[in-house]
């Protein structure tokens, strides 16, 4: 497991390097299936979207599920005292899309 540090642009974007390109965590790491969660602090909370993706039963319909983990995503990157993403990729293959059917 590595760490990816944040950086944030005066714009509100918040970036990380991954496989020596800098990507929008916003639209790239939510959807990736290493992305292990977020730092905050000392802890790390895991990624809301992806909990939500891979099945999180509930009484809401699957796309407002989803909808709601992109949003709580984005919530916690926001938070200043986010920090880090938790990132699985150990090999630096670099991003893999969440969605695809295994």
């Amino acid at each position: 497991m590595k760490t990816l540090p944040l950086n944030r642009k005066p714009n509100g974007k918040a970036t990380v390097m991954c496989q020596d390109k800098e990507v929008s965590v916003h639209s790239s790491c939510i959807f990736c299936a290493r992305c292990a969660g977020i730092r905050v602090n000392r802890r790390v909370a895991p990624s809301p979207y992806a909990q939500a993706l891979r099945g999180s039963k509930g009484g809401l319909p699957m796309d407002q599920q989803l909808m709601e983990g992109m949003m709580l995503f984005n919530t916690v990157i926001e938070d200043p005292n986010a920090t880090d993403i938790e990132c699985s990729d150990d090999a630096g293959n670099g991003f893999a899309t969440l969605s695809r059917r295994r």
